[in-house]
């Protein structure tokens, strides 16, 4: 089968996203790889933006489901794609031109990665893009490699911009059983540990290949939430990987800690 041949499955959940989801929607439609499914999870929306998504034509797969939150649907995206590689795009952000299509070149050829991932500029409220990327604000290093290599990192920090930059195996993400529904948030971040610790291995396209929005609609800006849901994951890998702490009991401590400090003050030290 020819590289471009294979079938890329794109997910959105949207939740009241009627400000950007065209913008987000007409980035994947665009995309210089053509062979998408295109899907669109309305995850109980009430502000009209599912009639939006409705006059981009028939190239969008429309489901809709009642709200549970982000990973419950992305979960139900999933059941419903028939791509052998899967991609996100939030309702806010978006694609650039090439970005499934360097990715897929990137899988087809490097048979032993299951996930890609890339850099993102920042974008406002406005559509306007920031000359900087998220690795150089957030002064991330991206990392490459399997559980050995790669958990360490993700472990003090989630290294990977979003959900957006990414695309990874279908055949992986089954593996694990896919997204757990009961993260509304950050469903990601718990992706991540459990493909590394199932033996899957990350690669890093070093160039920003999608546009991460920044605005006072973030989900990610209610810290209290986000650590809250971030120490469930952690600790949840750490029941899973009790050697890990171990082996690393001051980072452990220490991650534990910033998180606590950060929910007391109402604190995003990345912000």
């Amino acid at each position: 089968m020819n590289k471009l041949d294979v079938i890329v499955s794109v997910i959105t959940p949207l939740y009241n996203g009627k400000n950007y989801i065209e913008n987000a929607l007409r980035s994947v439609l665009a995309q210089t790889y053509k062979n998408i499914e295109t899907i669109v999870v309305d995850d109980g929306s009430c502000d009209g933006g599912m009639d939006l998504v409705r006059n981009l034509g028939n190239a969008i797969v429309f489901l809709s489901k009642n709200n549970g939150g982000a990973g419950s649907a992305i979960q139900f995206g999933l059941r419903h794609t028939h791509g052998k590689y899967i991609a996100f795009c939030d309702q806010d952000d978006w694609y650039l031109p090439e970005k499934l299509q360097k990715q897929v070149e990137y899988l087809e050829d490097h048979n032993d990665i299951d996930l890609v991932y890339s850099d993102a500029y920042i974008g406002d409220e406005n559509d306007a893009i920031t000359k900087y990327t998220w690795t150089q604000i957030r002064k991330v290093v991206p990392c490459e490699g399997g559980y050995k290599e790669c958990v360490k990192e993700l472990f003090k920090r989630n290294f990977i911009c979003a959900p957006l930059v990414v695309m990874v195996r279908k055949s992986a993400l089954d593996a694990i059983g896919g997204v757990r529904e009961e993260y509304t948030g950050a469903y990601d971040y718990d992706v991540w540990f459990r493909l590394l610790k199932n033996g899957s291995r990350f690669g890093y396209i070093n160039e920003p290949l999608a546009v991460w929005r920044s605005h006072s609609q973030n989900e990610s800006r209610n810290i209290r939430k986000a650590k809250r849901i971030q120490t469930k994951i952690l600790l949840d890998f750490l029941k899973q990987s009790p050697f890990f702490i171990v082996r690393h009991p001051m980072l452990v401590f220490i991650k534990m800690m910033r998180i606590i400090g950060a929910f007391v003050l109402n604190f995003n030290p990345y912000r």
